[in-house]
């Protein structure tokens, strides 16, 4: 698996309060751009993502009524590794919640449902890669 990302879907009002316990009480590190409406953090290799509860409505065309509290995003290197692993999530039984498609900011990218109904987005994008470290990294000209 490729490096991940892990969405958390939380109301909006309680953003202050998870950076208060994030940032200052367990010391993790801010990562990527700053955003009054989501928080973006890392702790070792993870990259952990707070965002409002209707954001994965309007950026991923899931029916919020049907979306997943928590997404688990993997980037890849290629927009037709995003192709290969997302068919090859259907075809082990995943349930397609947004077909694969281009997104705001260059995203390619399809969501589906694990058969517990985790829900996962394989991703590919032009501002974040799979790192050596075995986690993400902002790209820049030089590296992407």
């Amino acid at each position: 698996m490729d490096q991940a990302l892990h969405m958390l879907m939380v109301p909006a009002g309680d953003m202050a309060t998870l950076r208060t316990f994030y940032l200052d009480g367990l010391g993790w590190q801010p990562w990527g751009p700053d955003s009054p409406g989501s928080l973006m953090l890392r702790a070792g290799t993870a990259v952990i993502v707070f965002v409002p509860r209707d954001y994965l409505a309007a950026e991923s065309g899931i029916d919020l009524a049907a979306a997943p509290r928590a997404v688990n995003a993997t980037f890849v290197e290629t927009k037709a590794d995003v192709d290969t692993q997302f068919a090859r999530a259907i075809a082990a039984g995943a349930t397609v919640t947004s077909p694969i498609r281009d997104r705001d900011g260059g995203l390619y990218s399809g969501y589906f449902a694990d058969p517990e109904g985790n829900g996962w987005e394989i991703v590919w994008s032009p501002v974040m890669r799979p790192g050596a470290d075995g986690g993400l990294v902002l790209a820049t000209p030089e590296t992407h």
